[in-house]
């Protein structure tokens, strides 16, 4: 299971640009070294185009900052289930079910 880092109350920061939407999640460690739309099977299929990290940099309300993994994952609609599977530190392959809700425009 992998969750959103807290410091941005747990969601991710959707973007729109000729017509696609990416959502960039900074999760809560490093411990996810890679993620794949689609299923883990399809995933470790040759060719298969893998999302890779980002570092970011997360601050919490206490001040405190962490460095931690980041991804940018294609979105292809909101509000509907997708197939997601996350590489571990450990070398396996985990499925998800994600999906991207409740999204509201932010003024640049």
């Amino acid at each position: 299971m992998f969750h959103v880092n807290e410091a941005n109350d747990g969601q991710g920061t959707l973007t729109v640009k000729d017509g696609k939407m990416t959502i960039h999640i900074s999760l809560a460690s490093k411990n996810i070294v890679n993620l794949f739309v689609g299923t883990a099977e399809d995933a470790q299929k040759d060719g298969a185009a893998l999302l890779e990290p980002t570092t970011d940099t997360v601050k919490y309300e206490d001040g405190t900052e962490e460095e931690v993994y980041g991804f940018d994952v294609p979105v292809e609609a909101l509000d509907q289930e997708f197939d997601l599977a996350i590489l571990g530190t450990k070398g396996k392959w985990y499925d998800h079910k994600v999906s991207v809700a409740d999204a509201k425009a932010v003024e640049e």
